[in-house]
């Protein structure tokens, strides 16, 4: 019974886990590479292999030649639940997500290959428990938060989305270029939530996973009506995704309540609409904004964020290059996430959170076919306390490097 009681929250609660690392929407993420940790604002660039998440069409303004990019991003995640009666409880384990990306480009065609994060990125691991597990003791007991923060508990959660993306991009004529994709989705997300020496109930371990994957489109429009001006527009589907439950723990008692092995939910990565214009000020000196809007009504989610959305990014950047060795960046990006306070509530191991990221970085070229690039950014959020007075904080601090090679 003990197992059943504490379990119990959990099987809810695992609809919607995710990680999120700086921009993007309740579920969609678009840090995938190092060179949007240094600009935060690719969706009109048309210079490194990353483009081909962001700005695929834009390939065709590239170089003839092949290219290879590896990316690493670092992230320190600070997360804090402030409970009253009970104080503070926090996690700061950082993620390490990694990034590949692959051009092979003609004079009219070229094709692609991304392996990078969609959603998700990373865990956490709150080891005196959060407000999840303290809001459960303390309903389970009859007991005040004070008391339920008394005990020894944990609270741990994972949630990766990576994309495996293949397309191809063709030029039309010097303005206008397009480009289609498909990619495919893998998904899992695991919650773990432990509780010892609770009165009458003793200790309690409960360990779900949710996996699944699918299918999804990506199209672009690259336009460049001159040599200051491009855009860049991306629209990508929304990708179904099932997530079949594995009960690791008390699955006997979970069964009874109809919680087995092999239950389904439905929880879609949603579609996108993405913008973005650069200007050229100078030969030297670039500028870009960028809007995406996430067509998160349009999802399907059987979750507790049913009818929240549609979110969305808005931002600008400047790069200077100061020779053909060195080029540096800035960004600015404001994310809205269409949450209320009661959705922000029921996931507090990271709480869906607006957020102003601010980044910086450059890129150094040893040889005309080597770049190395480093970015680095900082996300504030507000903080939010919803109606039984639990305060939720987050702060991220990203650093990121790439490398990539040229073959002409």
């Amino acid at each position: 019974m003990k197992k059943y009681l504490i379990s119990l929250p959990l099987a809810g609660a695992l609809g919607l886990i995710t990680t999120p690392l700086l921009a993007g929407g309740i579920v969609t993420k678009q840090n995938a590479s190092t060179d949007y940790f240094r600009t935060l604002n690719r969706q009109a660039a048309t210079d490194y292999a990353d483009i081909a998440v962001y700005n695929p069409a834009g390939i065709m303004k590239m170089r003839t030649g092949k290219y290879l990019k590896l990316d690493a991003q670092f992230l320190a995640k600070d997360y804090t639940n402030s409970i009253p009666g009970a104080g503070e409880f926090n996690q700061d384990d950082p993620s390490i997500v990694p990034g590949f990306f692959a051009i092979h480009k003609e004079d009219k065609w070229a094709g692609y290959i991304t392996a990078a994060l969609v959603g998700g990125g990373g865990e956490v691991d709150y080891s005196s428990g959060n407000a999840r597990s303290i809001t459960i003791i303390s309903s389970l007991l009859g007991v005040p938060f004070s008391v339920a923060g008394s005990f020894p508990q944990q609270v741990e959660a994972k949630s990766i989305y990576f994309g495996y993306t293949i397309g191809g991009a063709y030029k039309i004529n010097d303005i206008f270029s397009i480009s289609a994709g498909a990619r495919y989705v893998t998904a899992y997300k695991q919650y773990t939530l432990s509780a010892d020496g609770l009165p009458v109930f003793g200790n309690a371990v409960t360990e779900l996973r949710d996996d699944a994957d699918g299918w999804g489109g990506i199209f672009g429009v690259n336009i460049s009506p001159n040599d200051r001006w491009n855009i860049g527009l991306r629209f990508e589907t929304a990708t179904q995704l099932d997530f079949e439950l594995d009960v690791r723990q008390g699955a006997t008692l979970l069964a009874l309540m109809g919680f087995q092995d092999g239950r389904k939910q439905r929880e879609d990565l949603p579609g996108l609409l993405g913008i973005g214009a650069s200007y050229k000020i100078l030969d030297n000196l670039k500028v870009d904004a960028s809007f995406i809007y996430y067509l998160e009504k349009e999802a399907t989610w059987e979750t507790d964020f049913d009818g929240a959305g549609n979110s969305y990014d808005l931002g600008a950047s400047a790069e200077y290059r100061f020779n053909s060795k060195w080029m540096i960046s800035a960004g600015y990006l404001y994310t809205n996430l269409k949450v209320n306070t009661e959705q922000i509530r029921s996931l507090p191991e990271e709480p869906k959170l607006d957020g102003q990221t601010i980044a910086m970085g450059g890129v150094w070229t040893p040889a005309e076919s080597l770049d190395f690039t480093l970015g680095v950014s900082r996300t504030f959020y507000p903080d939010q306390t919803d109606s039984l007075g639990i305060t939720y904080e987050k702060d991220i601090w990203v650093a990121s490097c790439g490398l990539q090679w040229k073959f002409q």
